[in-house]
């Protein structure tokens, strides 16, 4: 009690995996537990809206600095920032112009460490995340200008902190006057403005990483206002000629 609804699916889904290692790995019989219904509904986020995405893209586009690359390839690409700071060069097709999702990275709580937290570099989190993404010319030029002898692109040696780029970015974010928001938003204006320039659920939901098309729909797409007044306008133009044909 007390606990989040999303906290509680956590910690049943983790206990189901235990038990079931244990069933499998030990043979150990476990009884048929019934877990508790959920009624988790995802929180709505809130994306950019046009004017607020012609901000962002005036403050990084053609700018020298690494993080406004990143910031740029996310709004490109809908990628998670995990994916963008683990980014290696190698990943990067420059002949057929695209890039593929090979790792992610997070700062995680670490017990038996000098410090609280450490970078961990990993596999996507699900098979459907490992994808390739197909890239504009002008994207790829923009980070063929960044190319050095160096492992990751908004790296050096090492992958970029998710927590310094996730910084930068609500910095960038207050230096162009738009309000503050977490770098996934980037994610979803990626998603919207996809559906609203006519690209099909199916392939949105690959470029995404997704396993399921309604995820998708239900949680990455947001019809910004501009959008319901021009649709609201075909309806109205729609009822405009029904009216001629009955005078």
């Amino acid at each position: 009690e007390g606990l989040s609804e999303s906290i509680r699916k956590s910690i049943c889904c983790t206990a189901k995996q235990i038990l079931a290692f244990a069933e499998e790995k030990y043979s150990v019989c476990i009884p048929v537990i019934k877990l508790p219904e959920f009624r988790y509904a995802p929180k709505r986020q809130s994306s950019f809206s046009r004017a607020e995405q012609s901000r962002i893209l005036a403050a990084v586009w053609g700018n020298p600095e690494r993080y406004k690359a990143a910031i740029l390839l996310g709004l490109y690409t809908g990628m998670r920032l995990g994916e963008l700071c683990a980014l290696k060069w190698e990943d990067i097709d420059w002949e057929n112009r695209t890039l593929t999702v090979n790792r992610t990275v997070q700062r995680l709580a670490a017990n038996d460490h000098i410090s609280k937290t450490i970078l961990m570099e990993s596999a996507p989190k699900s098979e459907s995340s490992r994808r390739t993404i197909p890239l504009t010319i002008p994207v790829l030029e923009r980070l063929l200008s960044l190319r050095e002898d160096r492992i990751y692109v908004f790296g050096g040696e090492k992958p970029q902190d998710p927590r310094t780029m996730q910084y930068r970015f609500k910095r960038l974010l207050k230096e162009a006057q738009v309000d503050d928001r977490n770098f996934h938003v980037l994610r979803h204006a990626f998603a919207t403005n996809c559906i609203e320039n006519g690209m099909d659920p199916k392939t949105l939901s690959e470029i995404l990483g997704h396993s399921d098309v309604k995820i998708t729909l239900n949680r990455y797409v947001h019809p910004t206002m501009d959008t319901k007044r021009e649709q609201m306008g075909v309806l109205s133009d729609f009822y405009g000629q029904i009216c001629g044909q009955a005078a």
